[in-house]
């Protein structure tokens, strides 16, 4: 392995999210504030309890993944949709580099984002919250499992993108639908039956339950189930975001 070619490109990739702090660290933590501010510090004083938690720390840990998705979803995509504009994506067919390499580059800066924007995330709830706290291993596993799907997903679509509005749709249209129905706001036993069905099938709620079971110990569904398909999961959008950039699909075009 090139251990320095690909070091250098995810010092690169790092380097360009940090350089602009203020839209890619800074904001989605206001964000979430306001989220608290709208729904927890409102909502805490009408919900007694979720599940036999407090809502504010039942709402802390959606909050804290809804910030993972956001950003590593937007790393890798917006890189790579800027190097479409500026004319040099067929750079990644001629660096020294392997597509297992370049690949592992951009999704650890993802990584390092994504993870970033949790513990900065965390410790400014951890003002208004009282986390505790029910498996440490769990929290960060979720975590890392979170930030991996959605780092994939980023560059996949970042392949896949003809331009800005393309990156946009997905996010916008898709993702945040999938976001908000994921249970961060709620619990989906909360919900009637046929729409708990429905929301069975949105990989998110799994993710999120078992980010907030790290911290409450509380969850909808089952840890090895919820583990299992975030894994099953993981495995396609790797393989298929390898393959990809291994045959340089939407590059050598």
């Amino acid at each position: 392995m090139n251990l320095v070619g690909t070091y250098t490109r995810f010092k690169r990739e790092s380097k360009r999210f940090l350089s602009v702090y203020i839209q890619t660290i800074l904001a989605p933590v206001f964000s979430n504030l306001l989220y608290l501010a709208i729904f927890g510090l409102t909502l805490n004083k009408t919900i007694s309890n979720v599940h036999g938690i407090s809502y504010l720390e039942f709402l802390g840990p959606g909050l804290i993944a809804m910030g993972i998705i956001n950003n590593a979803y937007q790393n890798p995509s917006s890189s790579l949709i800027i190097s479409k504009f500026q004319g040099h994506i067929m750079d990644l067919l001629t660096i020294p580099l392997k597509a297992g390499e370049i690949l592992f580059a951009y999704i650890a800066s993802a990584l390092f984002r994504a993870f970033l924007i949790a513990i900065v995330t965390y410790i400014t709830l951890s003002f208004f919250i009282d986390f505790h706290y029910a498996s440490i291993f769990i929290i960060f596993l979720s975590i890392l499992m979170i930030s991996l799907f959605f780092a994939f997903l980023g560059f996949f679509t970042g392949i896949w993108a003809k331009d800005f509005d393309n990156i946009a749709f997905i996010q916008i249209f898709i993702l945040t639908p999938m976001i908000y129905l994921g249970g961060v706001f709620y619990s989906i036993k909360s919900l009637p039956l046929f729409f708990q069905k429905i929301s069975t099938f949105n990989p998110i709620v799994y993710m999120i339950d078992l980010l907030r079971y790290g911290f409450t110990g509380v969850h909808d569904f089952t840890i090895w189930k919820s583990l299992i398909i975030l894994g099953i999961f993981n495995l396609i959008i790797g393989s298929i975001s390898y393959y990809t950039l291994k045959i340089g699909w939407k590059i050598k075009t």
